[in-house]
Parts: C-alpha cells; sequence; structure tokens
C-alpha cells in the first residue's frame, strides 16, 4: 500500500491527474490494445531504396502501424484520427510512451526515449546540397488528453535525426515540449551536408519523455522529402478532410435495431460534421463541391444526404462541412446493419497521393448494444483510490423507445490496472429524479482478467438472467475502496447527454464530469446489451392477447390465435433466428425449421403494435 500511495503522489506531483471530484481521476492510457499491423511490403513491392518524392500524410490507409511501404516496423508510433486536435488532414501518427504491442516502455517515474518514426531507406545518390532538399512535415505537442509536461533536466521532446553515409544518426533539430498544443505547426529542415547524400539515407522523428503512459504524446502529419524546394515551402496543390466525423445518431454511437426501427426518424442524427483544410498558397481560391452519403451495409443502399460547395480561400484551416443524415432513407428491417457515413470532396487535384484524404468516414451499428463511445479509448477514468469507505459506482443513463432486456454490460478495462480486480456491474431504475435508485435492480459480481482475446478490447459480462428495464434506465460498474487505481477506457471524441452520467460516492449519486483543462467530457466505455424481447405481462389467454399453440410444439408448427402482419423469431439471448417470407406474411400456422430450444415469437400486430411470446420447440 505504501508503495502505491507514494505512485499516486508521484502522478500528483508531476501534474498528471486533473482537477475533478476527489472520487474520480481522468488520466493518460496506460495500456491500449496493440496498434493492428499493416501488411509488410514485400521485396518485390518495395524497391531497396525509395526514389524522391516521399511523401506520407498517412491517409491512404487505415488505423494501426504506419505502413511499411515508406516506414520501419516497430517504432510504436499509432496512425488514427482520434487524438489530434485540428489536424491537418486526416489521420496522424501520434507518437508517446507506449510501444507497438500498446504496453509502457518503462517505470512510472522513467523518462527516456519512447516511440519514433523512421522512414525506409531513401536513395539520395546524385544529388548535392544546391539542389535545395527539404524535409518538411507539420507537427503537434500533445492530443486531446492534454499537453506533455514541460521539459526539464531530463528533456520532454521532439527530435529530427538524419542517417548520413557512415551509418550515425545525426540531430538536425529537437523541440522541447512547448505550451500551444491547440494547431499544428510547420517544420522544413535542408539536407545541407554531403553526407546525407547516399543510396541508403533515412530520417527519423522520435520523442522522449515519461514511458510508462500516452501522457507525453506528440503528432506528426504530411511528412514530405523532395527536392527544389525552400524553407518557407509550407503549401501544397491539396484540400484534405480533417476532423472525425459525429456518429449518425442523435443520443447515440449505437443502438438496438430493434430500438432503433421503432423511432428511426427522432433517432437519426439532424447534424454531423466534418472539416477541410486548403494547403494551396493560392492567391485564387479553389471550387470545390462535397457530398455525403449514407450506405445502410451489408446490401441496403445509399441514399445521399448532403450535397453543397464553396469558392475554397487559400490557406483557410478546419473550414466546417455540415450535413443532415436524417435526411438519408434508412429501411426500418429487423436484421442488425451499420450505417456508414461518407462525405467525398471534389477538388480537381490529379496528385494520386493526396486523393485519399478527400474522403472520411464513420461506421455506426445498428444491432443488439447501446454506446456513447466508439470503441476507441484516448484516455481513462478511475474512481478514486481510497483505503476505506463504502464502494462507489459509475452510471450511465439510457433511455429507450420502448421496454426490453438487458443480458450483459461491456467495460472496456484498461488492463495494467484493472487486470485481476474485483468489480460489480449494475442496472438501476430511474428513481423519478433523473438518478439511479439507491439500490440495484441487477448485478453481476466478476474479476478482470488478466489478457484478452487478440482483437477485443471489451469484456463482456452477464447477468444471470435479462433484466426487465423501461422508460429509463442505467449501466454502470463500482468496487470497494482500494489504494490503487482500476482503469476503464474513456472516449475523449465522443459523449452522452449532459446531466447522463453519475457517480455515487458515500452513498449518495450526484453528476459526474470527465472535462479536465484540457479535454472536452467524454463518454465512459459501457455498453448494455439488449435481447431485444418484451415479455408479456398478462397471462396468454386473456381476451384479445396473441397465443401461440401447441406450446411447447413438437416438430415446429405452431398456430397463432389473432390475425397479423408479420413474425419473426428470437433466439433465448436475442438474436434472429428466423424471418417470416413475404410470400407467407400473416398464416395463421407458422412452421418454423429450428432445432430444440426456447424461443420468442416477435409477432407485428395489424395496428402496428408488436407483441413478444415465449415459445419452447422440442417439447421443452
Amino acid at each position: 500500500m505504501i508503495r502505491l500511495v507514494r505512485v499516486f503522489g508521484a502522478l500528483l506531483g508531476l501534474g498528471l491527474l486533473p482537477h475533478l471530484s476527489p472520487a474520480q481521476v481522468v488520466q493518460p492510457l496506460g495500456t491500449e490494445p496493440a496498434h493492428a499491423p499493416i501488411r509488410p511490403a514485400t521485396t518485390a513491392a518495395r524497391p531497396a531504396a525509395l526514389a524522391l518524392p516521399f511523401f506520407d500524410d498517412f491517409s491512404r490507409q487505415p488505423e494501426g502501424q504506419p505502413s511499411t511501404q515508406r516506414w520501419t516496423t516497430h517504432g510504436g508510433g499509432l496512425v488514427n484520427n482520434r487524438f489530434p486536435r485540428r489536424p491537418i488532414s486526416r489521420n496522424v501518427v501520434t507518437l508517446d510512451g507506449l510501444d507497438e504491442k500498446g504496453q509502457p516502455r518503462g517505470a512510472v517515474s522513467r523518462v527516456g526515449d519512447a516511440d519514433s518514426l523512421t522512414s525506409q531507406p531513401i536513395d539520395l545518390s546524385g544529388l548535392k546540397a544546391t539542389d535545395n532538399v527539404f524535409l518538411s512535415f507539420f507537427w503537434q505537442a500533445g492530443t486531446l488528453r492534454g499537453r506533455p509536461e514541460a521539459s526539464g533536466s531530463r528533456p520532454i521532446a521532439l527530435y529530427v535525426e538524419f542517417k548520413t553515409q557512415s551509418g550515425l544518426w545525426q540531430e538536425v533539430w529537437q523541440l522541447p515540449s512547448p505550451a500551444d498544443t491547440t494547431n499544428f505547426r510547420f517544420k522544413a529542415l535542408p539536407l545541407n551536408q554531403a553526407a546525407y547524400f547516399h543510396p541508403n539515407f533515412q530520417f527519423r522523428i522520435r520523442v522522449s519523455g515519461y514511458l510508462y503512459n500516452a501522457r507525453d504524446a506528440w503528432s506528426v502529419d504530411y511528412v514530405r522529402l523532395d527536392r527544389n524546394r525552400t524553407a518557407t515551402d509550407s503549401t501544397f496543390r491539396d484540400i484534405a478532410t480533417s476532423k472525425p466525423l459525429g456518429s449518425a445518431l442523435k443520443r447515440f454511437t449505437a443502438m438496438p435495431v430493434a430500438q432503433f426501427n421503432l423511432n428511426a426518424s427522432q433517432e437519426l442524427a439532424t447534424r454531423s460534421a466534418t472539416s477541410i483544410n486548403n494547403l494551396d498558397a493560392g492567391p485564387a481560391p479553389t471550387p470545390i463541391t462535397w457530398n455525403g452519403y449514407l450506405d445502410v451495409l451489408p446490401g441496403n443502399g445509399t441514399s445521399r444526404y448532403l450535397n453543397g460547395g464553396i469558392s475554397f480561400d487559400a490557406n483557410r484551416r478546419q473550414q466546417p462541412i455540415i450535413g443532415n443524415p436524417a435526411l438519408a432513407t434508412v429501411p426500418l428491417t429487423p436484421a442488425a446493419k451499420h450505417l456508414r457515413q461518407r462525405v467525398v470532396i471534389s477538388t480537381g487535384e490529379t496528385n494520386p497521393l493526396t486523393l485519399g484524404n478527400d474522403t472520411i468516414s464513420r461506421l455506426t451499428d445498428l444491432t443488439d448494444y447501446y454506446a456513447y463511445d466508439d470503441g476507441t479509448a484516448e484516455a481513462s477514468i478511475s474512481l478514486a483510490p481510497a483505503a476505506t469507505g463504502p464502494a462507489s459506482f459509475y452510471a450511465l443513463r439510457f433511455d429507450l423507445n420502448r421496454p426490453d432486456q438487458i443480458r450483459a454490460i461491456r467495460l472496456y478495462p484498461v488492463l495494467g490496472t484493472a487486470a485481476g480486480r474485483f468489480v460489480t456491474v449494475n442496472i438501476w431504475d430511474d428513481n423519478g429524479q433523473g438518478q439511479p435508485t439507491d439500490q440495484p435492480k441487477a448485478s453481476k459480481g466478476f474479476t478482470v482478467p488478466a489478457t484478452l482475446p487478440a482483437g477485443q478490447t471489451y469484456v463482456e459480462v452477464a447477468f444471470d438472467a435479462p433484466v426487465p428495464v423501461s422508460g429509463k434506465f442505467y449501466a454502470g460498474y463500482g468496487h470497494a475502496p482500494t489504494p490503487q487505481f482500476v482503469e476503464f477506457g474513456l472516449d475523449l471524441n465522443n459523449a452522452p447527454p449532459a446531466g447522463y452520467f453519475q457517480l455515487n460516492t458515500q452513498g449518495t449519486w450526484g453528476l459526474a464530469t470527465t472535462a479536465t483543462n484540457y479535454s472536452p467530457a467524454g463518454a465512459l466505455m459501457v455498453r448494455p446489451l439488449t435481447t431485444g424481447v418484451i415479455t408479456a405481462t398478462t397471462p396468454l389467454a386473456a381476451a384479445g392477447q396473441p397465443r401461440l399453440y401447441p406450446n411447447p410444439t413438437p416438430d415446429g408448427r405452431v398456430r397463432v390465435s389473432v390475425p397479423y402482419a408479420r413474425a419473426t423469431v428470437l433466439d433465448a439471448v436475442g438474436r434472429v433466428v428466423w424471418e417470416q417470407p413475404a410470400s407467407r406474411a400473416g398464416e395463421p400456422q407458422l412452421v418454423l425449421p429450428l432445432p430444440a430450444g426456447l424461443y420468442f415469437v416477435r409477432l407485428t400486430l395489424t395496428d402496428g403494435q408488436t407483441v413478444t411470446q415465449r415459445l419452447a420447440v422440442g417439447g421443452r
């Protein structure tokens, strides 16, 4: 316990804990999932040495490790579009204290060499200083979480190094941690020594800082090495997308398809925005147009919800593009689906190296769970360490379109501190005053595992039986006092509605916040999973209530006692396992080709109401 208290004190002394409620702590990520690898370039796919021009704005690849076509492996940098503020173009490389496996590079107080970004060999033979070869890039100190610590006796800094003909790395620029983290800044460095002009030239951008988390982070974008340039050559014939798109949903980042279908016109967002940057020198503005599309996947079509354009001034930054996804058409089919927003700008550019940043997209799930997060963590949150006292809890509010059942909760653990800790997940009703009730209606304890399967970031905790909910309910977690941080993921790019995040300490509920001096409010990564089932509250034989018979059915043949429009069958965990063909809609007998088991038959009645009844197949 003494060691843990000292660690807490060390973090506080380093300024790494924000000024929040004494019962909660928001921190930089201490571990994260391994960076998704990019398929290595083969010898045939990549020459022994690259040729000029060298360019990468990282928009031609998904999130993960930088492409091995242009960069060496194992530097630890993460290509992403979620950590930077006001990026120059879609996707940057973020360099921090976590390695390519998402693990800390050192102990809590250790400072040293962290991530690096190293080019593949580039053939510069035959060139000389008079060819005016420059390396340029845009950089930003810090992330949405905040700026790096100030540089002291052990520097927290960004470095650029060139590899000489003798194989030595020569430092050509160093930038100690600055105070400004708002905008990306431009830097151009000349190759002005004969030692750089050889067949296997390389450059690298690296950082130093604290090695136990992502606190001292830098981002790099738009890296360019070419001849016939100057130190002020910071403009490019390129117009690029920038900020991430918002959710296609108004309240959530994901929701159950059954809940969406009941109120689709109100659930779709009426505003989703991105931004674009004009990197051209001008002086004349560039006429451009844009379109926004909503794809319903898989295979349910595409509709356009946005069309516009402007005469875009040279050097203008963060021009918003705002669309209304609610204008799109989404089929109200019961099957799970994904909504993919795409914003595409048309600029007249022909350079294949920069065409990739003309499109930006985002997926929104309509399946079987609610979320306010997008599945990625940029920080962590924990209940404040304490030696004694009652258990504390976090809770998120969720508003339903109809009654449902919660079968499980998913949490995003930061395994560096959460692994092995005993945690309780809860469901609460609303107490009528916009808070959870004093006592949960369902609880389930579990121990956070030491590892998760490859590619899995959430741990799923199932309740012993589905928990009925209606109106509004709360889902969350808590644990007994512990002197150690127990961290879970916090998404800094999305947030629940104001007042929906609650904290219980000393047995009392109150509003919680994740906003800090550097970052906006975020979303606790807690996801309740639904069954999509409404259990009948009146006897099956009640007047007017649909009845299925025989029930149990030995062979899957069952009759429906009232007229209806359509039938769908779900399994015990809420997955659709059978849908009535349109040609047989409303037939009085259902013929269900299902194995023995317990199912739920969802009937859409002729007046539009939906009723779900239990059905046992195979004599159970």
